[in-house]
């Protein structure tokens, strides 16, 4: 077992330390160090915090708070910094997902299918 954990040691480094990765924490710097859409976000992420918290509460929302929510969301969208952060975290997750598909491609026989998955017709 030591020699798994070794190598996903290892495997967890190669990710941290590949290309996609690096991209995706230079644009987050480059995100947090831009004044414009970091206010943007802020102000995206209250609005969608207020109104999650009144549909929990079971109250109603105004149309001005979705609209307000709506443009905060493309105001976000179109800030460069945004943009560039999320392609490289769109790369990223991409590599993840490799990741796990070549890993569990290796665990199929011995884990089963998927819940949900069709059953082998005998």
């Amino acid at each position: 077992m030591d020699d798994i954990l070794k190598l996903a040691d290892q495997l967890g480094k190669a990710i941290a330390d590949a290309k996609v990765a690096v991209d995706l924490r230079t644009a987050r710097e480059g995100m947090h160090a831009d004044p414009d859409t970091m206010d943007l976000l802020q102000k995206f992420m209250a609005q969608s915090s207020k109104l999650a918290k009144l549909s929990q509460e079971q109250q109603p929302i105004e149309p001005d708070d979705k609209h307000a929510l709506n443009d905060l969301q493309t105001q976000v969208a179109a800030q460069d910094a945004f943009k560039t952060f999320s392609a490289a975290q769109v790369e990223y997750i991409d590599l993840r997902r490799k990741v796990n598909q070549t890993i569990l491609s290796h665990l199929r026989d011995i884990e089963g299918p998927p819940p949900g998955a069709e059953k082998p017709q005998a």
